[in-house]
């Protein structure tokens, strides 16, 4: 259970086998491939630049998976829920390479897909535009002369709207005002005499073709002697002609229109029909968007290989364990040139872990946070009882515990999950049966539904006791408990930081660096001691001097790294402020206390609304409905806050006492498919 020791790898052969040689590490994926650096001097190598080809295959990626897409929305397919915890299909190489073979075929079916969803957009384009047309000549469906009709030689017409709704008496009393205002303006421009009683309005001829949306379509037509003269009343009303008049009566376009919006209705129904009868075609797609990948992932890797005229130079890392049968496959199937060494010190090593089943569950919440620098500790098998230990406090409930290690179990067993879908079924395992532990101890098994239903159905007999104690009952306990977990778990960060330093060396530091804080927190814990527990042993007096001894050693030895003897005392004495930082980190832990009180009190709470209602089959419908629903909502809910909640604790108050991260996490080579894997993958 440690970090991984890493070889640096480099293989050198001929070009004519680079497909073959990249295709068996991919296959294999147990080299991280590096980027090759080139010597400005050595002109016999270059990096080829393989952007145009990894942009190419990602264009058909998209392609493909967009095709999938459409086909499973139109092929009504369905997906189980648990579809997406299930591991790869295997394919052995012959199979591999069978379907390989079919991959033209299949690109031209995505490529077919494709174009029917190009014809679907633009026939909604069309739709769009020609709905939009439809609009706006609807009003004038009524009119029975083409828009563009301008009367006769001796009774011109005009078509056009106004911006105001109005009827014929309403638009007649307006005319008339405004006409006798346009008389007068005239009379008064030419110098004569205006009566209102001598004004003769003229007679015309206006239909109201339709009124609506803030507008009133009218059909006009008079007499050539007074047809200007309407028509420059009317325009002052703000009367406009139509924008796209028709040739012919409007009904003819618009039930051409109506048959266009009809036409593309139809070509997009028969278009998304056609997708769903590729369905078969599913299976062959899903292996070339898988295929599509991997080719994208080989160019991205030859983009860090240098080339020669004849030759190729891949440069890697890979397990120290891995590397002979690497070493001995490579040299029995291909004619090259490989070694391994030792990394130097100034490369950078990716970190690869290797922990059993019991921490592995957890790399992803350290590599989450940053991967560890080539000088730190694994932290994942302390970090891993810690982790669990914390969730199931935080959650605490046995009823909810049991639902998770079902759920956990019957994807591991009968689905078989890979890679992180398996890593975190595993962690939510661990996880489950920490919370079931917790909640047999604190009595909580859906909260207190055992006593709900004894004293909601029965005589009220019945109830589950705590194997150690009731949090609501007693908070201040539960509060203690967990300030205690947390010094605990704060003083095996120490411990690491201590072995860490140790490891590597620096002995005299491991001692005045963490063993005097040791020797300063034993001293105020025997303080404390007698506080909590009655005894005739002199234990405070002991430990204050226990205390004192460690306060002077911080003192004495925290400022050795200064050049001045000055220097040497604040650091010193500006150690011993560090020891808040320690009480801040040890409150973080009521948390612990809080998430677990409020998953216990919600509990109960559902359960005494379930059971305050009607009675008889009444009130067991409605608990059942209550129960059901709201203990859901609490235990996703109380298993979120004790994800985050507990990955806060490792991550602020645990690797903040000996961690330094800022390494690479190891990344081979290797086939990152979704739907299909060779046999011989692990």
């Amino acid at each position: 259970m440690a970090i991984v020791p890493m070889k640096h790898i480099e293989i050198i052969a001929m070009q004519s086998d680079a497909k073959k040689v990249v295709d068996f590490l991919q296959r294999i994926g147990t080299v991280d491939v590096t980027e090759r650096f080139k010597d400005d001097e050595d002109e016999s190598v270059a990096l080829i630049s393989t952007q145009t080809s990894i942009a190419q295959f990602d264009k058909s990626l998209q392609t493909v998976k967009r095709a999938i897409e459409l086909i499973e929305q139109y092929g009504n397919v369905k997906h189980s829920l648990l579809e997406g915890f299930m591991g790869r299909k295997e394919l052995s190489a012959e199979e591999f390479a069978a379907r390989t073979d079919c991959v033209e075929k299949t690109m031209r079916v995505a490529y077919e897909i494709e174009a029917l969803d190009r014809k679907i957009a633009s026939e909604k384009t069309v739709r769009i535009h020609t709905e939009n047309r439809l609009d706006q000549i609807l009003p004038w469906e009524n009119l029975d002369v083409p828009m563009q009709f301008q009367g006769t030689a001796k009774a011109p017409c005009a078509v056009g709207q106004l911006p105001f709704t109005c009827d014929e008496a309403a638009l007649k009393k307006l005319f008339d005002e405004k006409y006798v205002a346009y008389m007068a303006s005239n009379a008064a421009t030419r110098g004569e005499d205006f009566s209102p009683e001598n004004i003769s309005i003229p007679d015309f001829y206006v239909e109201i073709i339709s009124v609506a949306r803030e507008q009133t379509c009218l059909f006009i037509m008079a007499h050539k002697a007074f047809f200007d003269d309407i028509m420059y009343v009317f325009r002052n009303l703000g009367f406009v002609a139509p924008s796209d008049p028709t040739k012919h009566p409007p009904a003819y376009r618009i039930a051409k229109l109506r048959a266009r919006i009809e036409e593309s209705a139809q070509t997009i129904l028969d278009c998304r029909d056609k997708m769903g009868t590729f369905s078969e075609e599913l299976d062959n797609l899903y292996f070339l968007s898988d295929y599509m990948l991997m080719r994208k992932d080989k160019y991205e890797m030859l983009g860090q290989v240098l080339f020669s005229q004849k030759t190729f130079i891949l440069d890697g890392f890979i397990a120290e364990s891995d590397c002979e049968p690497l070493c001995k496959e490579l040299e029995e199937n291909f004619t090259l040139y490989v070694e391994c060494r030792d990394p130097r010190d100034d490369e950078e090593v990716p970190i690869k872990f290797k922990n059993n089943a019991f921490a592995a569950p957890v790399e992803d919440i350290v590599e989450g946070y940053s991967a560890p620098s080539k000088n730190d500790l694994d932290p994942n098998p302390v970090m891993s009882f810690f982790y669990y230990l914390f969730f199931g406090m935080m959650l605490s409930d046995a009823g909810y515990g049991l639902l998770m290690i079902i759920g956990t179990l019957f994807i591991l067993l009968k689905l078989k999950p890979e890679g992180a879908t398996k890593q975190n079924m595993r962690k939510f395992l661990y996880c489950g049966i920490s919370s079931t532990f917790w909640g047999f101890l604190f009595g909580s098994f859906f909260g207190n539904v055992v006593q709900a239903i004894s004293t909601g159905f029965f005589d009220g007999s019945v109830s589950l006791k705590p194997i150690w104690f009731d949090p609501a009952q007693n908070p201040m306990f539960m509060l203690g408990v967990s300030l205690v977990l947390g010094f605990i778990h704060l003083m095996a960060g120490l411990a690491l930081k201590f072995v860490n330093m140790w490891k590597h060396g620096d002995r005299i530091g491991a001692c005045f660096d963490v063993g005097f804080w040791w020797v300063g927190f034993a001293g105020l814990i025997l303080v404390i001691i007698p506080m909590l527990v009655k005894t005739s042993l002199p234990l405070a007096e002991i430990g204050k001097y226990v205390a004192i001894a460690g306060a002077l050693g911080l003192v004495c030895t925290q400022g050795r790294k200064s050049p001045t003897i000055i220097g040497k005392i604040i650091g010193g004495l500006g150690s011993l402020y560090n020891v808040t930082g320690y009480f801040s980190d040890i409150l973080s832990y009521s948390r612990l206390m809080a998430l677990g009180l409020v998953t216990g009190i919600v509990g109960m709470v559902a359960n005494t609304i379930g059971t305050i209602f009607l009675s008889g089959i009444g009130r067991l419908i409605i608990f059942i409905i209550v129960f059901v629903v709201l203990h859901t909502v609490n235990m996703g809910i109380s298993a979120l806050g004790a994800y985050v909640h507990g990955n806060r604790l490792e991550y602020v108050e645990f690797f903040g006492k000996f961690y330094e991260g800022g390494g690479t996490m190891f990344h081979p080579f290797k086939m990152n498919t979704k739907h299909y894997k060779y046999k011989e993958d692990k």
